[in-house]
């Protein structure tokens, strides 16, 4: 079920009660072929690379270029460029930063800064968080088990 937050129910809480769990992710051994097969939802922005439960990185669309080759492991090209908040960050910390940058999404790590909690997903109208989503293709659910496991 879509559960959509406003960034004044979320004021005072944690970051960490504005995540997505259940988001799209990528394990560091996928491949550029998965990913792009994932962004090939148009809703998709940003892709979560985990070692294990650690964040890698993140693979945003952009970042694809056509010259990589489909076997190449998305480890490789995962970037920590994306902004990422502690999940005790308060949550109008966290989303002032969004605004101050102009990004929609953000990684929330645990508080030891390694391991990966969810994604921040702000809509475009900037007023309402997106926490929960329903939108998870079976290839997420599985990347998923695989990488939690």
């Amino acid at each position: 079920m879509t559960t959509v937050r406003s960034r004044r129910e979320l004021a005072s809480l944690p970051v960490s009660a504005a995540v997505t769990t259940r988001g799209k992710l990528l394990a560091a051994t996928d491949t550029v072929a998965t990913a792009r097969g994932l962004f090939a939802n148009g809703s998709v922005r940003v892709l979560p690379v985990l070692d294990g439960k650690a964040y890698v990185g993140a693979v945003e669309r952009d970042s694809l270029a056509d010259d990589l080759a489909p076997e190449t492991a998305v480890a490789a090209i995962a970037s920590r460029a994306l902004q990422t908040a502690l999940a005790g960050t308060p949550s109008g910390q966290a989303l002032a930063e969004l605004d101050r940058t102009g990004a929609t999404r953000l990684v929330v790590l645990e508080d030891d800064g390694v391991t990966y909690r969810g994604l921040v997903c702000l809509r475009s109208d900037r007023l309402c968080v997106c926490v929960d989503a329903e939108c998870h293709t079976e290839e997420a659910t599985e990347i998923e088990e695989r990488t939690y496991a």
